[in-house]
């Protein structure tokens, strides 16, 4: 089994990332791989005080999905696990991928993220966003795509249907699963499955990274036919959306985690502001496409 992390700049989180990957409970052997372009210290940290890890260094700023290809080139493991550098993994959350992987034919077993900067606001609606149909209170399902930041895939996997776009990202994980799934492949999504994610915070930083993750999944669903293209045709559309989403999002929190829910009743304009957000990135690429 072979555990990769690709990492940019992860001084911040790459020591409980690790800790947490080092310390799994698990009788299984495994290797950990950290794929990183970092300017800063992360690298330096790995190094010098985790000794059983492999960095595998690029002098390039290089994508997750690069990063986390040339892990699975450099890895051995029958299964591969991936994890981000801004996760704290479940001390059991490496024995259950396994385990489910051994249940079922499934071509990758992803797990729940819960919210690991529940007192940063800005923090915490970035969180929503992005993963709130992955929180822990989730139910156990068959999906189109599981976040990789908490995922195990088979090896096979990546011989079949090839690997991430190196030149994308973010979404580049939304467009390779979503190919899996067109392939007939099964995606498992385990809410048992855990992880902590350090969000980025400050509005400035969760608001630029929505714009940019409208941005790529207009060029996922234009590389990748994934659903929603009808945007792409039809970009008047997309000013519907921020709206759309925040409903769909209320919808979500009502039916699986009504904490949750009652913080966003409070909270739903800011949400909305981070939906408009997406929606501008979205919109430039979809003209950007009409223009070509």
């Amino acid at each position: 089994m072979s555990i990769i992390v690709p990492s940019y700049n992860s001084e911040r989180t790459i020591r409980a990332c690790l800790e947490a990957i080092l310390k799994q409970e698990t009788g299984r052997t495994y290797e950990v791989i950290v794929v990183d372009s970092s300017t800063d210290e992360t690298a330096c940290i790995i190094e010098r005080e985790y000794e059983g890890v492999r960095v595998v260094r690029k002098r390039e700023r290089t994508y997750a999905g690069a990063a986390r290809n040339a892990g699975v080139r450099e890895s051995r493991g029958r299964y591969v696990v991936m994890i981000d550098a801004d996760c704290v993994v479940a001390p059991d959350a490496v024995e259950r991928m396994i385990g489910r992987h051994e249940q079922g034919e499934y071509a990758a077993v992803g797990g729940s993220v819960a919210n690991g900067t529940p007192r940063s606001l800005s923090g915490t609606i970035g969180f929503l966003i992005e993963f709130r149909e992955f929180m822990p209170t989730a139910r156990l399902r068959l999906e189109k795509g599981v976040p990789t930041a908490n995922i195990a895939y088979r090896r096979e996997v990546f011989e079949r249907h090839g690997y991430f776009d190196e030149d994308l990202w973010p979404a580049e994980d939304l467009l390779f699963n979503w190919r899996l799934y067109e392939a007939g492949e099964k995606l498992l999504f385990d809410p048992e499955i855990r992880a902590l994610h350090l969000n980025r915070t400050g509005w400035r930083k969760v608001l630029s990274h929505q714009a940019k993750l409208g941005g790529t999944s207009a060029l996922a669903r234009r590389r990748g036919g994934l659903a929603g293209g009808i945007l792409l045709r039809y970009p008047a559309l997309i000013i519907f959306m921020p709206f759309y989403r925040t409903m769909r999002a209320a919808l979500w929190f009502f039916s699986n985690d009504r904490k949750v829910f009652v913080f966003f009743l409070a909270a739903w304009p800011l949400y909305l502001l981070a939906a408009l957000c997406w929606s501008w990135g979205f919109m430039g690429e979809a003209l950007k496409a009409r223009e070509r």
